[in-house]
């Protein structure tokens, strides 16, 4: 039986932001919080559910990483967001090889130009980028992935992508989205992946 958690129908969890913070994961907190407040969420949801006291599994969940590595767990959060940070090229390699050596997944091989990656897998750490000591690689850009609808429970749903490289404005913009989707659109008691799943991804996922 679920027990009774307190009267916060919001929760946020970041990581501590460890050296494989390739974002400030307080940073993002506080963009998410204020985005909470501004909207009156808490208030809303309270009056969706008809309770003063919510479940565990009422709680919208936000989980925040800030690497790929994910502590925090936020692709079985509500709404989850991942620090990113796309690597680029940048002159000068010596084909060392410690960018090879660097990439857990082993997605980097060697050219005559330099080192060659591959995007399509590539989980944008940037532990490539720190490891190269003569600058041939670099962080092209830098923000954040935004994911919704994971949950764990009886049947366990992995979020959704929902955007791949968010800026501060979009990340806000996307809670604010996923908030009004479910307020809006939810059944009682609905989880916001459920209402993801029944609703196809229209209105909140872009079309792939």
């Amino acid at each position: 039986m679920k027990m009774p958690i307190g009267d916060k129908f919001a929760l946020i969890e970041r990581c501590r932001g460890c050296p494989n913070a390739v974002v400030d994961p307080l940073e993002a907190e506080t963009v998410l919080a204020k985005v909470i407040e501004e909207t009156g969420f808490e208030e809303r949801q309270k009056e969706r559910l008809k309770t003063g006291s919510p479940l565990y599994h009422q709680v919208f969940r936000i989980a925040i990483a800030g690497c790929p590595n994910s502590c925090s767990q936020p692709q079985i959060k509500d709404f989850g967001v991942q620090g990113q940070a796309r690597p680029g090229p940048g002159e000068g390699c010596t084909g060392c090889g410690e960018c090879v050596a660097a990439c857990p997944d082993g997605l980097i091989r060697l050219s005559e130009s330099g080192p060659v990656i591959d995007f399509s897998r590539c989980l944008n750490c940037a532990l490539c980028v720190r490891a190269c000591p003569a600058e041939a690689l670099k962080v092209d850009q830098r923000g954040y992935k935004i994911l919704i609808g994971g949950k764990l429970g009886r049947r366990p749903r992995l979020a959704s992508t929902m955007a791949r490289l968010g800026n501060e404005a979009e990340l806000a913009a996307a809670l604010k989205k996923a908030f009004m989707f479910l307020l809006e659109h939810g059944r009682p008691h609905e989880r916001l992946g459920d209402l993801v799943d029944r609703c196809g991804n229209v209105n909140i996922l872009p079309k792939t």
